[in-house]
C-alpha cells in the first residue's frame, strides 16, 4: 500500500475544488473574466469536465485582494440544482438573499493569502435573518406565506435592494456583482424559463443603472446551449459563448506532478504519458486514474489498471454516450460522428461528412458538443481538425461494441 494515508480532499477528487492550490489550468477563462467581469458569458461543457471547479477559480479569483483590476466584480455563484428556484420572482429573491449573505461574510474574512482567505469565507455561515434585516430596511414588502420555499421579490424591489447593495460594494473596492449561475439547465427546463432568461436579458439591455453594475457567468451543456425562447429577445444573443476543454499537457502534467508530490509517490515519464495518453488530459478521468494507480502502488499490470478504469467510469462514459437517450449527452448524430472519428483517427467536418450521412453543418454542430465532453479535442493549428482525446473512452466504446476499431 502506498504511505499516503490522509483522507483524499474534494471526495477522493470526485467533487468540485475549492482550493486555489489543487486547481490547474483555464487561465484563457479567468483572465477573461478578470478583465470584463460585467459582461454576459455562457460557459458550455459536459458532464465531470470541471464546470463547476472553473466557476469557483473565477470566483476566488474575482475575490482576490491582490489582483487589481479597474472594475471588481463581486462573485456570487448560485448552484441552480440545489437551489431550485420556483418562479422569476423567487429567483429574484435568491440572488438577493445570497448576495447579502456573501457580503456579510465578506466582511469578516481576514485579507490573508487567497488559499486561507478563500477558506474562510467559504466556512462562513449566515442565514437568512441577514436578507430579511436587509429587506425589512429599505422597508421592501414581499411574499412571505411559506418562509422556507415561497420568498419572492418583484422587479422593483429587487432593483432597489440590488442597486442599493452595489452602493455598499463600492465602499468594499467592488464596482458591481457577478452572478455565477452553476447548472443553468435547471431553469432552461422548468415553464418559467422564457420568463427568466427575458429578464435577464431585459436587466443588460434596458435598465441603465443596473447594466453597467451587472455581469452574469451561467454553466451548463447541451440543453443550455440548445435552448430557444418562445417569446422575448434571447439572452443567449448577447452572450459570448465559452466552451470549456480539457486540460492541457502542461497543465495536465502540473496537475499529476502535485498529487504525486502529495502522496509521496514517484511516476516516471513513461508513467505520467500513459496518463495523459488514456485521461486525454480529461481533469475528472486523470484524477480518478491517479488514485487507481496510485492505489495499486505499481503492483498491477497496465492492462488490470485499464480495466479497472473502465470498470470505475462505466456509468461516467453510459452516460455521455447516452445510448439511453437522455437529455443533455450525445445523440445518435454525435454517436456516428465519433464512431467514424475512431476509424479515422483525426478529421475535419468536411472529411466526416463525407464518412457519414449527415452535412457539414450537422457535423460541425456534432464535433462541438462532442468536444464539449473533453473526450475529443481540436487541434490549435488547424480549427476545423479533431482528433481524439481520451483512450480510456475511446476503448470503453469499442468494447461496447458500438463501433468497430
Amino acid at each position: 500500500m502506498p504511505d499516503f494515508i490522509e483522507e483524499r480532499p474534494f471526495d477522493n477528487y470526485r467533487v468540485a475544488i475549492t482550493d486555489p492550490s489543487h486547481f490547474f489550468g483555464r487561465s484563457e477563462l479567468i483572465s477573461t473574466m478578470l478583465k470584463s467581469p460585467f459582461q454576459v458569458r455562457i460557459l458550455l461543457g459536459g458532464r465531470r469536465l470541471g464546470k463547476t471547479s472553473a466557476l469557483r477559480a473565477v470566483e476566488w479569483n474575482l475575490l482576490n485582494p491582490s489582483i487589481n483590476y479597474p472594475r471588481r466584480a463581486f462573485p456570487i455563484l448560485i448552484n441552480l440544482q440545489l437551489e431550485q428556484p420556483k418562479d422569476l420572482d423567487n429567483l429574484r429573491y435568491l440572488l438577493i438573499a445570497r448576495l447579502r449573505e456573501a457580503i456579510e461574510r465578506w466582511r469578516e474574512v481576514p485579507l490573508t493569502e487567497i488559499r486561507q482567505m478563500y477558506r474562510q469565507f467559504l466556512s462562513q455561515v449566515k442565514g437568512a435573518e441577514v436578507t430579511l434585516s436587509f429587506l425589512k430596511q429599505l422597508d421592501i414588502k414581499f411574499n412571505i406565506n411559506n418562509p422556507d420555499s415561497e420568498r419572492r421579490l418583484n422587479n422593483d424591489s429587487f432593483r432597489l435592494a440590488f442597486l442599493k447593495t452595489t452602493d455598499e460594494l463600492r465602499k468594499l473596492n467592488f464596482q458591481g456583482v457577478c452572478f455565477v449561475f452553476d447548472g443553468a439547465e435547471f431553469i432552461v427546463r422548468q415553464s418559467w424559463a422564457t420568463d427568466a432568461w427575458s429578464y435577464l436579458r431585459g436587466l443588460k439591455d434596458t435598465d441603465t443603472a443596473i447594466k453597467p453594475c451587472l455581469g452574469l457567468l451561467l454553466s451548463g451543456y447541451r440543453d443550455l446551449k440548445e435552448y430557444q425562447q418562445r417569446v422575448g429577445s434571447p439572452l443567449l444573443n448577447i452572450a459570448e459563448i465559452e466552451w470549456l476543454t480539457p486540460l492541457s499537457d502542461e497543465d495536465a502534467k502540473k496537475l499529476i506532478g502535485d498529487r504525486a508530490e502529495q502522496e509521496k509517490i514517484s511516476l516516471n515519464e513513461e508513467n505520467i504519458t500513459s496518463v495523459i495518453e488514456w485521461s486525454g488530459c480529461h481533469p475528472y478521468l486523470t484524477q480518478q486514474s491517479l488514485n487507481i494507480i496510485f492505489d495499486s502502488n505499481h503492483q498491477e499490470s497496465r492492462t488490470d489498471l485499464i480495466d479497472k478504469l473502465l470498470q470505475h467510469h462505466y456509468k461516467d462514459f453510459s452516460a455521455w454516450w447516452n445510448a439511453e437517450h437522455l437529455s443533455g449527452c450525445f445523440g445518435e448524430t454525435e454517436r456516428t460522428v465519433y464512431s467514424a472519428l475512431i476509424q479515422k483517427r483525426k478529421g475535419t467536418y468536411r472529411s466526416l461528412a463525407q464518412s457519414t450521412s449527415f452535412n457539414r453543418s450537422q457535423v460541425a454542430e456534432a464535433l462541438e458538443v462532442i468536444a464539449g465532453t473533453g473526450v475529443i479535442r481540436q487541434l490549435q493549428d488547424e480549427e476545423d481538425c479533431y482528433t481524439l482525446g481520451s483512450r480510456l473512452f475511446e476503448e470503453w466504446v469499442v468494447q461496447q461494441n458500438f463501433v468497430k476499431s
